[in-house]
């Protein structure tokens, strides 16, 4: 039989089980759903858990039919396997489809001439739609056949604006680190086009496959550089049948927080340093004001209590060494609350170790104003809002709990007007508060106002004040305190040390994929040092280095390496396989910048990367200029996408116009914004400077 019919009877055969499986689970969902419940807390756990398993199963097949099958592999034992999206299994039980991410797969992807892994041969399965139009056999057998890369020319296609899978086109180092273990942190250092993000984002859908109980229960979260790029590859994990992921920008951090704002570069870099969890740590302490003197307190029916300074102390002793401040401050007001019952029994003429008595006094004791005003004022209550706003607005605040740690030109930086937006990276200073704090009431408006009066006298139950979830996903995104089972990284080189030290408490099993550019990185608090970077870790990293680009051409990568130098960034180590065409550079009015790029539109997606400087007045004028232009997450799915450096980071397009680039060349350091707009072309490269 011809190997496109031979294909094609097995992928009719393979779709017709795919349905069958399908119908199966809906049948079990049904069954589920319709049967009665004993009412047990026991019973509904356990229905629900089911549920949630079959519905994964549900949209894991429902991913899976486009390109079901797309491989195939010869033993030398005459074995055949094919491989698919999917495991899929006949009425016997007998596999027929082999899941990508199984074992027995990984010789697809690794098997080479040199190695073939007990293979003489291996077949990719070319389909559109459900009909195979091709088949491309390599013979493993034979150590002088040249294979074809796939990869490359899959790359030749024209993109349509969103991210997509690779798992017909997996290369064999990038297959090696997908399949690393999850018990440590893996590295991916590489250079633009080299693969690192859908490395990551099939290395997370392969360890939710392989570790599925453990990473189901705990879910895995996706930090990405901008919200531009984690729509650009919000279908990849769908698409291998993972949907119960956390997505989330550096600006997002902070539950309730969605910054995009950055700060200025020197502000920045003070935000970014360790140095500021010092600070906040002040300030957090400076919020404790136990005084050292006896404190009689006037109640409303005009009598008084008194609380000594000694028994403020052994209210003090009272407080666990390692608790946060909320946590702390409840035995605190438990024990001087004590006090001060016993000294209101007492003066009442009333014995003192009578329970009851004190409990009386109790009762009236904590709906005394005064009462609240004064315990509160001695251990302060605040949220991490507006501990961190009150740093940054307010100079005596900053000063105080600065005093030592940062210079009065770093804090005069650091200062802004009173209600200024949330910025990146107030995000991690916002965690490392929350960190410090600890689980607290949240804020009503006297509390904003500072209102010494807020506060109950006990800390009430935190499980009461979250809603029921139904997903892993929704309740790690409510949860600030959540701990991952798996946290992967992309750009990380842009994460400041303050970023890394909240996502540390996220991974605290040490459990990461971390894929970046050292060249690429443009914050002055980013990496410099994969090692440095993730000190928190230890010994737990394991690093490994992709130099082959398979998106930028060997004319792009010249350009752009040639404009790196140039503003003072140092070469990298690429090795670009493609050949295209040659830079072109451009001398244009503003008028005619339009029709300079349109001329580009029948050719595929077009980036236009212009200068933060100037940012929001060209992005205007060309979005007003002709409706096929987009800026924002909406550039995404546009056809010409208006953007700046930062926005474009880890984002590819068929030809890229770079406008002004001297400009964006001056606005990171070391060049990394020139570095980053010119490589996100795959086919042509466009260097525009306008003119009068």
């Amino acid at each position: 039989m011809e190997p496109v019919a031979e294909e094609q009877a097995f992928v009719d055969r393979a779709y017709h089980l795919l349905a069958d499986l399908e119908e199966s689970l809906a049948q079990r969902v049904r069954a589920i759903a319709a049967a009665p419940a004993t009412g047990t807390g026991q019973d509904l756990l356990e229905r629900q858990a089911l549920f949630d398993a079959l519905a994964q199963q549900s949209r894991s097949a429902q991913a899976a039919r486009q390109r079901l099958c797309f491989g195939r592999v010869d033993h030398d034992d005459g074995r055949v396997h094919r491989i698919g999206r999917i495991g899929l299994r006949d009425a016997d039980g007998e596999p027929v489809l082999l899941d990508w991410r199984a074992p027995n797969a990984a010789g697809f992807y690794q098997a080479t001439t040199v190695d073939p892994m007990g293979l003489r041969r291996r077949r990719r399965i070319i389909t559109r739609d459900r009909t195979v139009t091709h088949t491309e056999d390599e013979d493993l057998s034979d150590p002088t056949v040249i294979a074809v890369d796939a990869a490359a020319r899959a790359v030749d296609a024209p993109r349509d604006g969103r991210m997509s899978d690779i798992i017909a086109t997996i290369a064999g180092d990038q297959d090696r680190i997908i399949r690393s273990s999850l018990n440590q942190v893996t590295v991916v250092q590489g250079g633009p086009g080299t693969g690192k993000t859908v490395v990551a984002l099939h290395r997370a859908a392969w360890l939710l496959y392989t570790h599925r109980e453990r990473l189901a229960r705990d879910g895995v979260l996706v930090i990405g550089p901008s919200s531009v790029f984690l729509r650009y590859i919000d279908q990849v994990l769908p698409s291998l049948g993972e949907t119960d992921v956390v997505l989330l920008t550096p600006g997002q951090l902070y539950p309730g927080v969605s910054a995009t704002r950055p700060d200025a570069p020197a502000v920045a870099a003070i935000k970014g340093d360790l140095a500021m969890a010092t600070v906040i740590a002040n300030a957090v302490r400076s919020r404790i004001r136990v005084p050292d003197h006896d404190v009689t307190i006037r109640l409303s029916d005009g009598s008084d209590v008194t609380i000594t300074a000694a028994q403020l102390a052994d209210a003090r002793k009272g407080v666990p060494r390692n608790g946060t401040f909320h946590a702390n401050r409840e035995p605190f007001l438990r024990r001087a609350l004590d006090h001060l019952c016993r000294d209101r029994v007492r003066r009442r003429g009333e014995d003192p170790g009578d329970p009851d008595h004190r409990l009386d006094a109790l009762v009236d004791l904590v709906e005394e104003p005064s009462v609240r005003r004064t315990l509160n004022l001695m251990w302060l209550p605040i949220t991490p809002e507006r501990l961190v706003s009150l740093l940054l607005t307010d100079a005596d605040t900053l000063a105080r709990a600065a005093r030592g740690v940062l210079s009065p030109r770093q804090q005069q930086l650091l200062l802004r007007p009173p209600g200024s937006p949330w910025t990146v990276d107030d995000a991690p200073l916002l965690d490392e508060a929350a960190d410090r704090l600890g689980d607290f009431v949240r804020p009503t408006a006297e509390v904003e106002r500072e209102d010494p009066d807020y506060g109950e006298l006990r800390v009430e139950d935190p499980f009461a004040r979250h809603r029921p979830t139904t997903t892993v996903a929704e309740r790690a995104l409510e949860d600030r305190s959540w701990v991952y089972g798996h946290v992967v990284v992309d750009e990380a080189q842009e994460l400041s040390r303050m970023a890394w030290r909240a996502l540390s408490r996220r991974c605290s099993r040490r459990s990461m994929t971390v894929v970046g550019d050292l060249q690429q990185a443009a914050h002055p608090a980013g990496a410099r040092d994969w090692h440095e970077a993730l000190a928190w870790a230890g010994d737990r990293i394991d690093v490994h280095v992709l130099t082959v680009t398979y998106r930028i051409t060997r004319q792009v990568a010249d350009t752009a390496t040639e404009l790196l130098t140039s503003a003072g960034g140092d070469a990298p180590i690429l090795h670009p396989i493609r050949e295209g065409a040659p830079t072109e550079e451009l001398e244009l009015r503003l008028a005619d910048l339009v029709p300079a790029i349109l001329a580009r539109s029948d050719d595929g997606r077009i980036g236009v990367v212009i200068p933060d400087a100037d940012a929001d007045a060209l992005a205007a004028w060309l979005t007003d200029a002709d409706p096929r232009f987009a800026c924002g997450d909406d550039a995404v799915d546009a056809p010409i996408a208006v953007l700046t450096a930062r926005e474009t980071k880890g984002l590819e397009f068929d030809h890229v116009f770079v406008i002004e680039p001297d400009a964006i060349a001056r606005q990171a350091p070391r060049g990394a914004d020139i570095y980053v707009a010119c490589t996100r072309a795959t086919q042509t490269l466009h260097l525009v400077t306008l003119v009068e």
